[in-house]
């Protein structure tokens, strides 16, 4: 019962998910990766493991071996995570570029989502004002002709 509830866990978890959890689980922290999977003959730079842990970036076959021997998970689990990482990216393209943002100022996933929508409702609200503004000059242009 409790493997069937791990591998649905598995089933929907993103690559992104997948490692942070399982970095977390170990009170690891990027660099301490980094030297562990150097360790296993897997040259990487502590950049490189941040950008697979926000989904900027994807390991290859090989590294997900190495990822594998690294956590103790079989290298299944992680290709499906991958796979279900591309269908969210395919799902929600917007999802990449506040990733990136996220990722280029330091700011947490969260905030970013967060001033992502704030900034689009600001934007709309903007625009409906300025298309609403128009209005009126076309209506008061009109009066002035007749």
């Amino acid at each position: 019962m409790e493997k069937a509830k791990e591998e649905m866990k598995v089933e929907s978890r993103t690559l992104e998910q997948l490692l942070k959890e399982l970095r977390e689980e170990k009170s690891w922290t990027y660099l301490h990766v980094v030297e562990e999977l150097n360790k296993l003959g897997l040259i990487v730079e502590e950049k490189q493991v941040k950008k697979w842990e926000i989904g900027l970036e994807y390991p290859d076959i090989n590294e997900i071996y190495k990822l594998s021997e690294l956590y103790f998970v079989p290298s299944d689990n992680f290709v499906m995570a991958k796979s279900n990482s591309y269908q969210e990216g395919l799902n929600s393209i917007h999802a990449t570029l506040i990733k990136w943002i996220c990722y280029i100022t330091g700011i947490s996933l969260k905030i970013g989502y967060v001033a992502f929508y704030v900034i689009i409702t600001m934007a709309v609200i903007g625009s409906l004002m300025f298309f609403v503004g128009k209005m009126n000059e076309v209506i008061n242009l009109g009066k002035e002709n007749l």
